[in-house]
């Protein structure tokens, strides 16, 4: 029987928060495209509800404003 193979070692920190950065700055980018801007108060929105669920730590409290806006 074999051994199994190592795990390769997991990015450090700055090189994950890196990668996210990069990735909202290209959906940044992608959305100030003069025939993409009125898709902004889409993302504003979901921005927004992303936020509220993040700061209060789950849905538990949100959802019946949540239920109301979708």
């Amino acid at each position: 029987m074999t051994a199994p193979l190592p795990r390769p070692p997991r990015p450090g920190l700055l090189r994950r928060l890196g990668a996210r950065l990069r990735t909202i700055a290209g959906l940044v980018a992608h959305f100030l495209h003069p025939a993409r801007f009125v898709l902004a108060p889409l993302l504003v929105v979901l921005l927004l509800a992303g936020v509220l669920l993040w700061l209060t730590g789950g849905l538990a409290y949100v959802a019946p404003f949540v239920y109301t806006l979708f």
